[in-house]
């Protein structure tokens, strides 16, 4: 484990952080759920209650948990609805949902309100601007779409490959809307059609401007609560920003081995780490939540 990141028991901002705390935001994938997108295993992909059961401690303890992830609206809105929860941010932070029934609100960031034409969503807009074709032929046999979860979305693609993401915002630079490129993590896809990858991400192309941690503070507002109540957890770089909001941000085990992760980490003071890997993790983070509010 790369130990320039605290671990949660030894960090000196944890102890009234999680007792402060009334709500969390949680990513999913890599996070809350194992390999393959499941609830019921543990680190290892072996058939487990652990996670389960804290999400259950969790509600019991009457603590608000609102998902913040990257997939679509559609899906986030089951599986907030099955673990018991209302509201959830969709796609990066473009798709806000306040509470269970509410109208999804979009967030476009820097976009003029010009840069959408009439009935467009963002999504088709990235689309027209020729985003996909401009990676693919930039990178051949190194991005295709993240299948089954590129489907039904409404502000941004997802993909999956590797390559340099600074190097991929160039090219997306050099289109006529802003688009920017978020590497999301590590992903294990049963299958691709890549050629000569060996570790795959899962990358966003988003309108510029629009993050996890920008739709959170907006959600807080709303919400009327302060960052010294907040908390949130996940396992990406981009999810380490969510520490710009939140009184601390951890991350679970396996992110500590992330280069990427680290880096980010390196910027805040309040980023702290599990050594639970995936939904381990999240269960190890939820009981010092839970202890920590009972005293």
């Amino acid at each position: 484990m790369n130990h320039s990141i605290p671990h949660l028991s030894a960090h000196p901002l944890a102890p009234s952080a999680l007792a402060a705390a009334e709500i969390l935001y949680t990513d999913l994938d890599g996070t809350l759920l194992g390999l393959g997108g499941s609830l019921l295993v543990d680190a290892d992909t072996q058939p487990s209650l652990t996670t389960a059961a804290a999400i259950v401690d969790v509600n019991r303890a009457g603590l608000t948990v609102v998902v913040c992830s990257g997939r679509n609206r559609i899906q986030i809105a089951e599986i907030a609805r099955l673990c018991g929860w209302r509201g959830f941010i969709a796609e990066l932070g473009c798709v806000v949902v306040p509470d269970r029934g509410d109208d999804p609100i979009f967030r476009t960031g820097v976009w003029g309100a010009d840069a959408l034409r009439a009935g467009e969503t963002p999504f088709q807009a990235i689309e027209r601007a020729g985003a996909l074709d401009a990676l693919r032929q930039a990178f051949p046999g190194k991005i295709e779409n993240h299948a089954p979860y590129h489907l039904n979305r409404e502000a941004t693609h997802v993909l999956r490959g590797s390559l340099d993401v600074v190097a991929g915002q160039a090219v997306l630079d050099e289109l006529d809307l802003a688009i920017c490129l978020v590497d999301n993590g590590i992903i294990h896809p049963l299958s691709t059609t890549l050629t000569d990858v060996s570790e795959v991400h899962a990358y966003h192309l988003m309108p510029a401007g629009v993050s996890k941690a920008g739709a959170l503070a907006e959600d807080l507002a709303r919400r009327g609560l302060a960052r010294a109540n907040v908390l949130s957890i996940g396992d990406s770089a981009s999810d380490v920003k969510m520490a710009e909001e939140t009184a601390l941000c951890v991350v679970v085990g396996q992110a500590t081995e992330d280069a990427r992760v680290c880096e980010a980490a390196a910027a805040y003071d309040n980023v702290a780490a599990t050594t639970g890997r995936r939904g381990d993790g999240w269960a190890e983070f939820a009981a010092a939540w839970i202890a920590a509010r009972q005293g």
